[in-house]
């Protein structure tokens, strides 16, 4: 005789047990415990993922910089035996300076980039809020927490000062410069201390040469590959960086933050995980007839204790799959939220925008480490069912 296929049909799929309210809080506190555990890794993989296209998009795969200053020509010398591994370069030139605009001033990075690449930059596409690179003459391009910081618009002018250091005396050059754009650069560090300009824009500042140049692969899996070769082979002239290594950092903050509130919120879990014992163990008393009659017939101790431990794996496998789902749905809302009203602290997490990213790693993790929470929370009323006296449960009825 089948047993499973009997306790099924007239016991775990029948109306009453279903809809009894001990079995559907269990569920729902399962679904809900899940898909908050879903939500948080997924929003962790799309803000790491945003600042890694973001710092993809504005500094390449792979940087290389010069440990001094050379000219344009050495550069691409020596870069030109790895020329197969580009899809792109771009020269750039980077310098600290003060940007001065009446009483206001403020310390920023200068980057001073190739004219055509600037123009061309992916970083920049659709990140322009205000004005164009079209501006004749020397311009800047600013981020816009710095442009409302310093009152500055697309058209308006403001001095630039730097200092230089040559044979052991500094001298200071002072410039003014159009503002030609104001763009979100997609990274809160980015907009308030985050100056581009074409490298046509640099000679006015008494620059002359470059520091090196951003690289973007054909093959993103080759960037340890070339990394590595390149450090031992420029290593004497150059540091080589990958995307990670420029905000080595903040990733691992991101990734600490990420198991620390896995393990948090699996408390949750935990917690869904004594609501299904405690629906079980009414579901052992009020099945004690049905269990009986089962002995009765010949099922076996372990297969009452299977029954039981299958109807938690039955429960934990929709609840936990419906909370992925829920989890799924309730982060592309918090995405569109996010890029929409800005509600996630930018200083804090450093990007205004998240791209949608999930990692089936991460589902397959939650789901996992749910059913075996559910299973092991199945355990104690399963053995309270394999060991009722068939006498007892009888006389009950």
């Amino acid at each position: 005789m089948n047993f499973y296929w009997l306790w099924m049909r007239r016991v775990l799929f029948s109306s009453k047990n279903i809809f009894q309210w001990g079995s559907l809080f269990s569920l729902f506190s399962l679904i809900l415990s899940v898909a908050s555990l879903t939500v948080a890794l997924l929003v962790f993989n799309s803000v790491s993922s945003s600042l890694e296209n973001i710092l993809i998009d504005k500094q390449g795969h792979l940087r290389i910089q010069a440990k001094e200053n050379l000219s344009k020509k050495k550069l691409l010398e020596d870069m030109e035996i790895y020329e197969e591994f580009f899809s792109d370069k771009a020269l750039f030139l980077s310098f600290e300076g003060l940007v001065l605009h009446g009483r206001r001033f403020k310390g920023v990075l200068f980057e001073g980039i190739q004219d055509e690449k600037l123009k061309s930059l992916s970083f920049l596409k659709n990140r322009i809020l205000e004005g164009d690179l079209e501006s004749p003459g020397p311009f800047l391009v600013v981020g816009s927490n710095l442009a409302e910081e310093l009152k500055l618009s697309a058209g308006s002018s403001t001095e630039v000062i730097v200092s230089q250091a040559k044979d052991s005396i500094f001298s200071r050059k002072q410039a003014r410069f159009k503002v030609g754009a104001v763009a979100d650069f997609g990274r809160h560090e980015f907009n308030s201390s985050f100056v581009l300009m074409p490298l046509s824009s640099v000679p006015v500042l008494g620059f002359d040469q470059i520091s090196g140049a951003s690289l973007w692969l054909k093959h993103k899996d080759q960037i340890h590959t070339l990394k590595q070769d390149m450090e031992k082979t420029l290593e004497e002239f150059y540091v080589v960086q990958s995307w990670k290594d420029m905000d080595r950092a903040f990733f691992a903050v991101v990734e600490s933050d990420k198991k620390i509130i896995f393990f948090v919120l699996l408390i949750l879990i935990i917690s869904a995980g004594f609501n299904v014992s405690s629906s079980l163990f009414v579901q052992v008393f009020r099945r004690t007839k049905d269990i009986s009659i089962l002995k009765t017939i010949g099922a076996k101790r372990k297969v009452i204790r299977n029954l039981f431990l299958l109807n938690g794996l039955i429960l934990g496998f929709f609840g936990t799959a419906i909370g992925i789902l829920l989890g799924l749905l309730m982060c592309h809302v918090l995405v569109f939220i996010q890029n929409k009203w800005h509600f996630i602290p930018a200083k804090v997490y450093q990007v205004h925008e998240i791209v949608w990213d999930w990692q089936s790693s991460d589902l397959l993790l939650v789901f996992i480490a749910s059913l075996i929470i559910v299973i092991l929370s199945s355990l104690l009323p399963a053995a309270r069912a394999y060991k009722m006296n068939i006498k007892m449960g009888l006389s009950y009825e």
